[in-house]
């Protein structure tokens, strides 16, 4: 997924076509089979509020929906804890705080959400004439929201580039978007966080970083995390 919003290659810009098209296959299927055996789930839910019409959902909307929470509901969580692991054990007094004090843990999770999310940038088209930072910006005009900036506003956090799991106003991060817009798998992504760190903290207490890695980067607008994190822990068993 994060190929599709940095720079692939003609190559990769074949392969992620063709994904694409197995994945939107495999969605048609999905809702087809829901729609002669509905079951206790999310797809028959959205399939008997449109109930047989389109008044409510059309197929390609529902189809849709789904698309954006096995993507958005993956990509996002796994960057999440990629970047959460790598930014505690880079802060070895903090990953001892956590493992030490579980009931450090949410907060641990908002500052994560706030110094290093996984999605840095978002596009959003403006509906009126407004003025941004003393930048006049026309209706209609495209706009690259950094959610990544704006988490290290000074403005609204002191000293916005340390990283702090006891910092009190963590949770004011825009990670998570804002209104109408907010990410409705948030509680989904805080409670898998939040056990993940619970559990690693308890079974690893002395897990670190292996020295002079490089993570590296995917070329990205959106989605930021790294390609690989190695740790170790004991006496230097790896993962």
């Amino acid at each position: 997924m994060p190929f599709v919003w940095g720079r692939p290659s003609a190559r990769e810009q074949e392969e992620l076509a063709a994904a694409m098209v197995r994945f939107w296959d495999y969605l048609r299927a999905f809702v087809a089979e829901r729609i002669a055996a509905p079951r206790d789930d999310l797809t028959s839910a959205l399939l008997a509020l449109r109930d047989g019409g389109g008044r409510v959902f059309t197929l390609d909307e529902i189809r849709s929906v789904l698309f954006a929470f096995l993507t958005a509901g993956h990509e996002t969580t796994s960057s999440l804890l990629a970047n959460g692991v790598r930014r505690l054990l880079e802060h070895p007094s903090a990953w001892r705080e956590l493992r030490d004090d579980p009931g450090l843990v949410e907060g641990a999770v908002e500052e994560i959400l706030r110094f290093d999310t996984s999605v840095v940038g978002w596009r959003r088209r403006t509906l009126r004439d407004v003025e941004i930072g003393g930048v006049p910006v026309p209706a209609g005009e495209q706009v690259l929201m950094l959610l990544g900036a704006a988490n290290r506003d000074p403005g609204a956090f002191d000293d916005p580039e340390v990283f702090d799991i006891r910092r009190a106003n963590a949770s004011d991060h825009v990670s998570f978007g804002r209104g109408v817009h907010f990410c409705i798998g948030a509680p989904l992504a805080r409670l898998e966080a939040r056990t993940v760190l619970r559990v690693l903290t308890r079974r690893l207490p002395d897990a670190r970083l292996v020295p002079g890695q490089d993570h590296g980067f995917v070329p990205n607008v959106a989605f930021r995390a790294p390609r690989r994190l190695l740790v170790e822990w004991g006496s230097g068993q790896r993962a």
